[in-house]
């Protein structure tokens, strides 16, 4: 009871993180759930089996899908008021899992759209399903090690320069590798060296675009958790780490709209979206 009423003289509402945190994870049920389950379905239903070249895409697809029904089960936990602690873990956990394997497999599609526009030769040499299969258990196994991090008991300000190195890993990659490739498509191909920027391929133009279009979300999100960690790690104010966890979620639920909506435009699924 007195650390309630701390909290109150302190002006801190738990109704406002507690609702806050379910209107988002209700979104991210109603809009990420369908739209993850529905490219997983498309890639997995294809006629001649699951494409290789959208392997990566699939286990992102599947990570958004955990996601979700974490959310929906992290939501009737605590409408259901059940043990706080527990909820409290399990929606560490669930986090833990959404800022781990979303980067995590945005990376490998990253990486390997860099190979196969700047080293095609080495591209082709591994471009097999075992050696794809191989990295998605290597990531699988990555997210499964960082789940455990939680358990070893850090303190706020280990957690966070923790958080801070992944993200500017995968910040680093992602700008390195999409920003190559679009110095490279820029470039004019064999027997193009004469012709404008204006007479590129429509599959040129549109992978571009699609390209900047995932490097410029995807890099903003991870900057933004970034700038958001700085001052908690200085300030510790339990205020303000709650209003930043609901901001970094909002960020984070946004974003994983982005792939989904970008997968079913290319697949000519929305027609009445344009670029």
């Amino acid at each position: 009871m007195s650390s309630v009423g701390s909290n109150s003289t302190l002006g801190l509402d738990p109704s406002f993180f507690l609702n806050g945190i379910m209107a988002l994870l209700a979104s991210n049920v109603l809009l990420g759930l369908p739209a993850n389950g529905y490219v997983a379905w498309m890639i997995a239903s294809e006629s001649s089996g699951p494409a290789v070249s959208e392997l990566f895409a699939l286990n992102l697809a599947v990570a958004e899908i955990l996601f979700a029904c974490s959310s929906f089960y992290v939501m009737l936990h605590f409408l259901l008021r059940m043990s706080q602690e527990v909820g409290v873990l399990v929606l560490k956990l669930f986090l833990q899992l959404m800022l781990i394997s979303r980067p995590l497999f945005q990376t490998c599609i990253c990486l390997e759209r860099y190979m196969a526009v700047v080293h095609p030769t080495i591209f082709i040499r591994l471009k097999p399903l075992r050696y794809r299969l191989a990295v998605c258990l290597f990531d699988w196994l990555l997210i499964l090690l960082d789940f455990l991090f939680p358990f070893l008991g850090p303190s706020l300000t280990v957690s966070a320069c923790y958080f801070i190195a992944k993200s500017l890993l995968f910040l680093s990659v992602l700008s390195y590798c999409g920003v190559r490739v679009l110095l490279v498509l820029k470039q004019p191909g064999p027997g193009d060296s004469s012709r404008s920027v204006e007479s590129w391929s429509a599959m040129k133009r549109k992978a571009f675009k699609v390209i900047v279009i995932t490097l410029g979300f995807n890099s903003a999100t991870q900057l933004l958790q970034i700038l958001m960690l700085g001052p908690t790690v200085l300030t510790a104010s339990l205020l303000l780490i709650l209003q930043l966890t609901l901001f970094s979620l909002f960020i984070s639920i946004i974003s994983s709209f982005i792939t989904p909506l970008l997968f079913l435009h290319r697949a000519g699924k929305l027609p009445c979206i344009n670029f």
